[in-house]
């Protein structure tokens, strides 16, 4: 992996960009992070993952902080989903150890697109689910599971989840959704980033260049959604998140075929 100091502009662009669409739209920003550590700073598939969720924390927290000064934050929805997006969180970063780094590679692309098609196809809709009181509950509890497992694994809030499941699946206003996504991601991104250091999939030095450009942008993203309909910046990054999502799919999925008897193990590079 090359030095992230001698990359000041990587450093800024992939600070500002994870920072601004985490408090934007309420997802971690590992959809922006992740593909620019990976090809700009040179860092490991896994590696690019643990980084990304120290840097998350830090920039979600900062988010949250506006949501819960404007806003407000809906504490009962954030109980709810926080419990089993911990243990989906701690379960996925165990788990994607045994992934191989082209493997891990495809995933991502793969969930790159789908989160662009999702910011593309879906905004406000009505719910898919008319339930209440303990039935409620055990659905927010899945969707906490889903979103800590996509964030332990694959190295981002897991906002790309808990967002549109909520908006989608119970109703929850937008904003709602945003600011309680954004309080849960911050633990569910702490559990996360400590199994990936366990594992030594984690460049503490590069967090600590990125984090500084990630925090200031991520309540400036905040504040805009507070204040503007984020539609039109949702779609502008779905064309992007499309694009990249296909690139890297495309691209790992050729490697795998091209030498299928020499897949590379957990801890090597994509």
């Amino acid at each position: 992996m090359s030095d992230p100091a001698r990359r000041p502009w990587a450093v800024l662009a992939t600070g500002l960009g994870g920072g601004l669409f985490s408090g934007l739209t309420g997802v971690g920003g590992g959809a922006v992070m992740v593909p620019l550590m990976t090809g700009v700073l040179r860092m490991r598939q896994h590696t690019a993952h643990g980084t990304s969720l120290v840097v998350i924390i830090f920039a979600a927290a900062a988010s949250a902080f506006v949501y819960a000064v404007g806003e407000g934050i809906d504490w009962a929805l954030v109980a709810v989903l926080l419990p089993a997006s911990l243990a989906g969180a701690y379960a996925g970063a165990r788990l994607v150890q045994l992934v191989p780094g082209t493997r891990l590679r495809q995933l991502f692309g793969l969930f790159v697109f789908l989160v662009g098609v999702r910011l593309l196809l879906f905004r406000d809709v009505d719910p898919v689910f008319d339930v209440s009181g303990l039935r409620e509950a055990a659905l927010g509890a899945a969707i906490g599971l889903a979103g800590g497992l996509l964030s332990g694994s694959l190295g981002v809030g897991g906002g790309a989840i808990f967002v549109p499941a909520m908006v989608l699946l119970l109703g929850v206003d937008q904003h709602a959704a945003q600011g309680a996504s954004l309080c849960t991601i911050v633990a569910a991104a702490l559990v996360g980033a400590l199994t990936h250091a366990r594992h030594g999939s984690l460049d503490a030095s590069a967090a600590k260049l990125i984090v500084p450009a990630a925090v200031p942008a991520g309540i400036a993203g905040a504040a805009l959604a507070a204040q503007l309909d984020a539609g039109v910046l949702q779609r502008i990054f779905a064309l992007v998140a499309v694009v990249v999502g296909v690139q890297m799919f495309v691209t790992a999925t050729r490697m795998l075929r091209a030498r299928p008897a020499l897949a590379p193990r957990p801890s090597e590079a994509a």
